[in-house]
C-alpha cells in the first residue's frame, strides 16, 4: 500500500504530511481524487461530522474507504454511510487498532470457551473519550460481539480520563443478561477478563507487533473487497458509542438503550474546521 495523494480543509496540514512521504501529490480539491486512487483512508478526527459528505464521491464511485473512528457522531449518519457503501457495492472499514490486536484472537477463543458468559472487566486508555475513549468500546466489541440493548458513561468529564462505560447484554448460549464493564484510563494498553464457566484474563500492549493487523486488513480488504466486519457490527458499535456517551452528556450517567439514542448528536472535541458554505461548493 502507497499514499499517493492528499488532501487536507487546511493546505498547510496537507503539506506538511506530504513532507513525510516521498511522491504525494497535494490535491487541492477533494472531489479530484476520484478516478486517480484505488482507495481512500478517511483520517481527520475533526471532520467527522462531515465524513457523510466526504465518503458519498468515493462510495459512490466504488472506491473501498477506511473511516476513522468514531464514524459518526450520530445513528442517521451512521446510516447514511453505511447505505451508500450498500448501494454501490463499496467495501468499508471503519475501527481501533485495539480490535485488530494479535490477541484478540486468543481472547475471542477463550470467551467462546468459557461460555455462556456471566460478565467482563475491562480496561483501555483514553485522552479523551470522542475520539481515544472510543478505543475501549471497540475493544469491548471485538472481544466479546454484539447483542447489546444499553450503555451507561459515569465521569466527570468526558474530555480527561477516567470514567468507567457500562454494557448491558442480552443472554446467550442460554445464559442469562449480563454486564460488562470498560474503565477508561490513561496509558496505552487494554485489558480484559471475562467470567463464565471460568475466568480469565489478558493484556494488550502497544508495541512493534501492535500496529501493523489493522493496516494488513485494511489493505487486504482494498485489495479483495473483503470486508473485516459487517455493516450490521459497524452500525451496532457506533450506536454502542453513541449510547454511551449520550448516557454522560444528557442523561447524567443512567443507561441509554440502543434504541433510544434517537437523532442525538455528539459533541465535537475541538473546533468545526469546515467552512459553513463548505458542502454547497
Amino acid at each position: 500500500m502507497a499514499i499517493t495523494h492528499v488532501w487536507d480543509v487546511d493546505r498547510k496540514g496537507a503539506e506538511a504530511f506530504a513532507q513525510q512521504y516521498k511522491g504525494v501529490e497535494i490535491v487541492d480539491d477533494y472531489w479530484d481524487m476520484v478516478g486517480k486512487v484505488d482507495a481512500i483512508i478517511l483520517d481527520d478526527f475533526d471532520s467527522c461530522r462531515h465524513f457523510k459528505h466526504l465518503a458519498r464521491p468515493y462510495l459512490e464511485a466504488g472506491i473501498p474507504m477506511f473511516i476513522n473512528r468514531p464514524f459518526a457522531l450520530n445513528v442517521d449518519d451512521a446510516r447514511m454511510i453505511l447505505d451508500l457503501a450498500a448501494r454501490h457495492d463499496t467495501p468499508i472499514m471503519s475501527g481501533s487498532s485495539f480490535e485488530y490486536a494479535p490477541e484478540i484472537t486468543q481472547i475471542k477463543s477463550n470467551i467462546e470457551e468459557i461460555g455462556p458468559l456471566s460478565g467482563y472487566c475491562a480496561a483501555n486508555s483514553m485522552s479523551d473519550y470522542a475520539t481515544h475513549g472510543v478505543h475501549g468500546v471497540f475493544f469491548a466489541y471485538a472481544c466479546v460481539g454484539g447483542g447489546i440493548r444499553s450503555a451507561a458513561y459515569q465521569t466527570s468529564d468526558w474530555r480527561t480520563p477516567n470514567g468507567l462505560v457500562t454494557i448491558e447484554y442480552e443472554g446467550r448460549d442460554g445464559g442469562r443478561p449480563f454486564y460488562g464493564c470498560v474503565q477508561e484510563i490513561s496509558g496505552v494498553w487494554a485489558w480484559m477478563r471475562a467470567f463464565g464457566s471460568r475466568t480469565f484474563e489478558q493484556s494488550v500492549h502497544a508495541g512493534a507487533h501492535f500496529w501493523p493487523p489493522m493496516i494488513i486488513e485494511m489493505q487486504k480488504m482494498f485489495q479483495t473487497g473483503q470486508m473485516p466486519a459487517t455493516h450490521e457490527e459497524l452500525l451496532e458499535k457506533t450506536q454502542l458509542f453513541l449510547a454511551a456517551f449520550k448516557s454522560h452528556v444528557e442523561c447524567d450517567g443512567a443507561p441509554v438503550a440502543l434504541d433510544e439514542i434517537g437523532d442525538w448528536t455528539a459533541p465535537l472535541l475541538n473546533p468545526d474546521p469546515y467552512p459553513d458554505d463548505f458542502f454547497n461548493q
